[in-house]
C-alpha cells in the first residue's frame, strides 16, 4: 500500500471516530431530559395519608342570626363576601379569600361597620362595609409590602 491511500484510510478513520464520539454525546445530551423520569404518579394511599396529616384550615364564623335584609355579593382581589343591613347596621353574612390569601381581623358585625381583611404574603386586601339605608356599600383598601 503507498504512502497515499495509508493516509487517506487513515483520515478516514480518524473521521469516522470523531464523528462516531460526537454523535454517541449528542444523544447523550439530549437523552437525559427525554429518558429520565420527571413526575412521579402518587398512588391513592399516599395521597390519603397526605390529606389525613395536612393541618385544617378554620373556616369563618358566619353569624348565628339571620341579617333583616337579603345578603348582597362583593368581589375583591384578595376575596369575595357577602354582606347586608340589620335596622341600619352592617352585618358580614360571609366571606372566602381568593386563593393564596387568608381571612384575618373578621368583624361581622352587627355594627355601624364591619370588616375583614384578605391577607397574602405581600398584600392585605381591607374591605369595609357601612350601610345607606338598608344598603351594603363596601370600601376596600389594597396595602402592598412595597408601598
Amino acid at each position: 500500500m503507498n504512502r497515499r491511500s495509508l493516509l487517506a484510510v487513515l483520515g478516514w478513520l480518524a473521521v469516522a471516530a470523531l464523528t462516531t464520539l460526537t454523535s454517541t454525546w449528542a444523544i447523550s445530551l439530549l437523552g437525559e431530559g427525554l429518558s429520565e423520569r420527571v413526575v412521579t404518579p402518587v398512588s391513592q394511599a399516599d395521597l390519603a395519608r397526605t390529606l389525613a396529616s395536612a393541618s385544617a384550615v378554620p373556616r369563618p364564623a358566619v353569624p348565628s342570626r339571620p341579617s333583616a335584609a337579603p345578603g348582597k355579593a362583593f368581589n375583591t382581589q384578595g376575596g369575595s363576601l357577602v354582606a347586608s343591613c340589620d335596622a341600619g347596621r352592617a352585618v358580614l353574612g360571609s366571606w372566602s379569600p381568593a386563593q393564596g390569601y387568608a381571612a384575618d381581623d373578621v368583624k361581622p358585625g352587627p355594627d355601624a361597620a364591619a370588616s375583614l381583611e384578605f391577607e397574602a404574603d405581600a398584600e392585605t386586601v381591607k374591605v369595609t362595609v357601612t350601610c345607606r339605608g338598608d344598603v351594603p356599600v363596601t370600601a376596600v383598601k389594597v396595602e402592598r409590602e412595597n408601598d
